[in-house]
């Protein structure tokens, strides 16, 4: 691997000069060094990414590329988030990357794209927390082009490999895979149903708790959310929100062991009834919580399908709503009662202080209820 990195960087440029149909080196990028990076994954994490490289279409890249997509998100570098390696345009260097697909932010957020992507960049650096093997300074790929500055804001995590520097097979092994387990982490935040919406979301809460928005002082950000926590804990073992509980907490007071607990909050935030909010790197969940998973574990163990036990949550979600829209309308109905029979009964009151031939309290009181019930007929 070492080998074909430093023939990609000292051959590159000269063979940009020539053309590119059924070029040698096009070739050997597009099919021989995907297959050594393919062999590299497979090796620890066997038939479950996709490796491709691309020196262009049709035509010289600027940038070329070798990229590790994780099939249950993407297979391109159009979309969603996928660890690539990304050449500088002078070829003075290569970036082990975890990136972002630039397609997703342009479709999405049109004008504000390159903010965005920037944003969910420093938002999953915030969740992942610092990371010993890999640093997160900004990327410089030497050029001006929408998508190689599109890579350069959507740089999660990297390490950087310059020309005559690149390190043996075993270095750019043990670096890769460990890039694909941070990757795998980040997976676990955005998850692989309705990852977009999920995206929006980590986006939202970034820029509404106004947190960093560079490198430089994310890690004084950083400690002094741990010193916050640790306060937190030692006043009574809260976390840091506490409107929000750890899954411990969430197991404890559901009364189910924290596997099963842990199953049920996943399939409960995957079909948008549960969100949980990641503190420290670490997944807390709301208050109602333990009340779900508690009734999700109740009607699973009747028979039903867990999908089947969500959607009779779902729905007596819906039939509950329903229900309090019915009675706040039947209480208001029988507040406007009330307040025509005060108006009544006060009114009866007063004939009977001032009649002379006083008939009886009793007498006036049933006067009352009747002129409701002709009001009624």
């Amino acid at each position: 691997m070492q080998e074909a990195i430093n023939r990609i960087l000292n051959k590159y440029l000269i063979e940009k000069h020539k053309e590119f149909a059924q070029n040698k080196l096009a070739h050997f990028l597009r099919s021989d060094v995907s297959a050594m990076v393919q062999e590299m994954v497979d090796s620890e994490y066997p038939d479950r990414f996709k490796v491709s490289a691309s020196p262009g279409q049709g035509q010289w890249a600027e940038i070329p590329w070798i990229g590790v997509f994780d099939k249950d998100i993407t297979e391109s570098p159009t979309q969603g988030y996928f660890v690539m390696y990304i050449f500088t345009a002078d070829m003075s260097a290569v970036y082990l990357s975890l990136n972002q697909g630039w397609l997703f932010f342009k479709e999405t957020f049109g004008a504000e794209a390159k903010q965005k992507i920037s944003i969910a960049a420093e938002a999953y650096r915030k969740v992942l927390g610092q990371e010993e093997s890999f640093d997160y300074d900004s990327i410089t790929l030497g050029t001006d082009r929408e998508l190689g500055v599109a890579y350069e804001l959507g740089h999660i995590y990297g390490k950087k490999y310059e020309k005559g520097m690149v390190p043996g097979d075993e270095t750019l092994k043990r670096d890769l895979l460990g890039m694909i387990a941070l990757y795998e982490r980040l997976k676990g935040v955005i998850g692989t149903e309705f990852p977009e919406e999920r995206i929006k979301k980590i986006i939202f809460e970034h820029e509404s708790a106004s947190q960093a928005s560079n490198d430089a002082n994310m890690t004084d950000v950083k400690r002094s959310e741990d010193e916050s926590v640790k306060e937190e804990v030692d006043k009574g073992d809260q976390p840091a929100d506490i409107n929000f509980l750890t899954l411990e907490k969430v197991s404890e007071r559901s009364g189910l062991p924290v596997g099963r607990t842990g199953e049920y909050l996943d399939k409960l935030e995957k079909s948008g009834i549960c969100l949980s909010k990641t503190i420290e790197g670490e997944k807390h969940f709301p208050l109602e919580s333990p009340e779900l998973v508690s009734r999700l574990d109740a009607i699973h163990s009747k028979g039903l399908s867990l999908k089947e036990a969500i959607e009779t949550i779902r729905e007596g979600d819906e039939l509950d709503s329903k229900k309090l829209e019915e009675m706040e309308q039947r209480i208001e109905k029988l507040s406007r009662s009330i307040d025509s029979l005060s108006a009544l009964l006060s009114s009866h009151v007063a004939r009977y202080h001032s009649t002379p031939e006083k008939k009886g309290f009793c007498y006036h009181i049933k006067q009352a209820f009747k002129s409701i019930g002709r009001k009624k007929e």
